[in-house]
């Protein structure tokens, strides 16, 4: 089995073709400056050397077929057909979260999100229906960011406003960037040698969040009800009141 894990941004794809069940990556690439000038794709193909290329790439659609034609010319796959699955991180979808199938529905929920994601929901959906038209046999699955704070504590998700915002709405605090603080939460696990620990995740980059864990369960997120808000970095101005 062949599955392709992708991670988009706004002007960005990155990508690594798995062999499944043995785990070996058999290619990996990435594309930046989506719509703009300059665009640079860099993959590597197995063991090979790793290869930079000046690309034309207006949109997500053309950083995704380019990245197949040159899956295709390094033998990766022989046909599209080959490709069994795509993961793609997938970001804000409301009450939606964890790992799901991305049928019309979950894409449907995405795009009713726009304004809360304007940086990552338009950017993912338009590579989910760029891969449902080139490999439409490959099930399509998406990780949401959101999973990680579902078992925040209640109140701690609650913002100070009627209650019946939260219920016909969805105005809650979200959080984000949740596969990163799983990721960290376990590995401060593993280097301090217990489990019963509070601290403060920090993930740092152009796009920066802050998590509070207790005992491994998300207590706090800097994140609210969109990506947008939280810490100021690049194009997030925090919230304008």
């Amino acid at each position: 089995m062949k599955i392709l894990v992708s991670n988009l941004g706004s002007t960005s794809f990155k990508y690594k073709v798995f062999a499944m069940p043995e785990e070996v990556v058999l290619a990996r690439g990435g594309m930046d400056r989506i719509g703009g000038q300059g665009s640079v794709h860099t993959f590597q193909i197995g063991g090979a050397d790793e290869v930079e290329q000046a690309v034309d790439l207006p949109d997500h659609a053309s950083a995704i077929d380019e990245a197949l034609v040159r899956l295709a010319e390094g033998g990766v796959l022989g046909v599209v057909e080959e490709l069994n699955a795509v993961g793609f991180k997938a970001v804000h979808a409301r009450a939606i979260s964890g790992v799901v199938e991305l049928d019309e529905d979950v894409v449907g929920r995405m795009e009713d999100f726009y304004p809360l994601a304007p940086a990552h929901n338009p950017a993912y959906v338009a590579a989910i229906r760029q891969f449902a038209r080139v490999a439409p046999k490959a099930r399509r699955v998406g990780c949401f960011e959101t999973a990680f704070h579902g078992a925040m504590p209640q109140r701690r998700k609650m913002y100070a406003v009627p209650y019946a915002w939260y219920e016909q709405y969805g105005i809650q605090r979200y959080g984000f960037h949740g596969a990163s603080h799983r990721y960290a939460a376990e590995k401060v696990v593993e280097l301090v040698g217990r489990a019963d620990l509070k601290h403060v995740n920090m993930h740092l980059g152009g796009s920066s969040s802050l998590c509070a864990v207790k005992d491994g369960v998300s207590q706090g997120a800097s994140h609210g009800l969109s990506p947008q808000g939280g810490l100021a970095t690049w194009i997030r101005t925090r919230w304008i009141w």
